[in-house]
């Protein structure tokens, strides 16, 4: 059952509907009016103004977009519409400065960014109140702030860092990932170093950072740039604080029972009465979904067999984690229904038959959780999982490999996740070689992880885009009694010297005089 929870549900719309109401033009770039500008004679004069301006900080934080839609962009899946520039230009290699979903997805991080700065900014002006309080919602919003930078610098690269609340006319120029990544981590120790944020919070306050998450945070940006020495000490930090440990069951663990579990640090919390979303909105026509996301060729090749392959089924054996993320013809979805995509399919869920169905076959089964949303799919509250256990650990193992200092806890790290109970695929075995166990924990990531919002990530940061490219392969599929491979012939390219860092939006080019283009994207 879902949690009473203030920092959810009304309390996040009617803070997020204030600040929205109070400023024209809120999706306009950097240099637009500051949130704290707007109610400086109402606001910043109790503890009460600046939980909800603390509040409006996490209501910028990524949603279903960039945890269930961004994998469709990567070998592991595909997202589907393209009659607007949209995450499929990326997946194709076609992304250009003026694709509205980039440009939407920079706004809503300077958004964050902006109205973190408006805390830390006025913040001080409290008087008489509690100095603990305070300084926990300003090492909240200095973490929010560390999120959306460590964001931005992963999928930009070079960006302007800005950290005081800036006039409208302001520019800014584009500051170097270093500069931004040095500024994070900085930002992050101090918050560790200053023990200002709880390990855990009562029920009411669920979801708010923690000292486990800001660790966490310390370990993704450290890994993504290479620091393993850092992301090794930081994941082994929340390894040993104790009170994360793996959820028994995975399917579960991204449906409701799963929520505010031992194994979530971080996420964005849902709740009904405030903020939900469609919750068969990217999964099976059949559920009233359209298909927006589709696990792909590639990531049904990253499961392992466990057994013989057979010849008359190529879904027998594998892995339980390939069960639990994809809808397959054969499989049972909704109500005693069977999902079937082939093209001989009587069902709303044959092959391109509607705009709504799986253009390639498969559908997403992770995140669906039919029994709790059946009579409602729109009040979907699921909590998106921005960080958990699994990923600690696997960031834990990933440093001691790139450090070749390999000992037992890295096999025991990587085998913890793959004998999870409703799991139990077979251990990995001692006396790998580095390279070897590189392989392994890299593609156990893309196992466990998969549609979670990382493989992007991980694709940049290893220097592997070339994974993208090549021919687009959806569903196996039985035709004429031979088992063949869905595909329509269509080739996704990847261009190194560009597609490593996305373009900055060409409406901020527009505005901004003095920051610049990443390369490649200049006419």
């Amino acid at each position: 059952m879902k949690r009473n929870n203030n920092i959810k549900g009304l309390l996040f719309f009617a803070t997020v509907a204030l600040f929205l109401g109070c400023s024209e033009g809120f999706d306009e770039g950097l240099d637009i009016q500051p949130t704290g500008a707007v109610s400086e004679t109402t606001y910043w004069s109790t503890v009460r103004d600046a939980e909800l301006a603390v509040n409006a900080v996490y209501a910028e934080l990524d949603g279903t977009q960039m945890v269930m839609a961004l994998d469709g962009i990567t070998d592991l899946g595909y997202h589907k519409y393209s009659n607007v520039p949209t995450f499929n230009d990326v997946r194709f290699g076609e992304i250009d400065p003026s694709n509205g979903t980039i440009t939407g997805i920079w706004n809503r991080y300077y958004r964050g960014v902006r109205k973190s700065n408006d805390v830390i900014q006025n913040i001080v002006k409290l008087e008489n109140a509690d100095p603990e309080e305070i300084a926990r919602l300003t090492a909240e919003a200095k973490f929010l702030r560390a999120y959306y930078y460590t964001q931005l610098s992963s999928l930009w690269c070079n960006v302007p860092l800005i950290t005081e609340v800036i006039d409208i006319n302001d520019q800014r120029p584009t500051n170097s990932r270093e500069e931004i990544v040095t500024f994070v981590i900085n930002e992050l120790n101090d918050i560790i170093n200053s023990n200002a944020l709880p390990l855990t919070y009562s029920a009411d306050d669920t979801g708010r950072v923690t000292h486990g998450a800001a660790l966490t945070l310390l370990a993704r940006v450290a890994i993504r740039n290479g620091n393993y020495e850092l992301a090794r000490d930081a994941s082994k930090k929340v390894m040993d604080l104790g009170i994360y440990s793996l959820y028994n069951n995975y399917e579960k663990l991204f449906q409701v029972e799963g929520q505010n579990s031992s194994e979530v640090i971080f996420d964005r919390q849902f709740a009904v009465g405030g903020d939900t979303y469609n919750a068969f909105g990217y999964s099976a026509a059949s559920l009233g979904g359209s298909s927006g996301v589709e696990p792909m060729h590639g990531l049904f090749e990253k499961y392992e067999y466990t057994g013989p392959v057979n010849p008359d089924n190529p879904f027998e054996n594998k892995d339980p984690r390939w069960n639990y993320i994809a809808y397959y013809t054969g499989q049972p979805i909704g109500n005693n229904n069977t999902y079937n995509s082939w093209p001989d399919s009587p069902t709303p869920d044959k092959i391109s038959s509607t705009e709504f169905s799986t253009v390639h076959g498969y559908n997403l089964k992770k995140w669906v959780d039919y029994e709790s949303f059946a009579a409602n799919s729109n009040l979907g509250d699921i909590n998106m999982i921005l960080m958990r256990y699994a990923d600690v650990l696997l960031m834990y193992a990933e440093s001691k490999i790139e450090l070749n200092d390999i000992d037992a806890s890295v096999y025991k790290a990587i085998n913890d996740i793959r004998q999870r109970p409703t799991v139990g695929m077979p251990a990995i075995t001692p006396g790998k070689t580095q390279a070897e166990l590189r392989e392994m924990v890299r593609d156990e990531r893309a196992r466990e992880l998969a549609f979670e919002g990382l493989r992007l990530f991980d694709i940049n940061r290893w220097k592997i885009g070339e994974v993208k490219a090549g021919l687009v392969q959806g569903m196996y599929y039985k035709d004429a009694g031979q088992w063949k491979i869905l595909d329509y012939g269509r080739i996704a390219s990847f261009n190194a010297g560009r597609d490593y860092c996305w373009p900055v939006p060409q409406a901020e080019m527009d505005i901004n005089d003095v920051i610049t283009q990443n390369p490649g994207y200049v006419k």
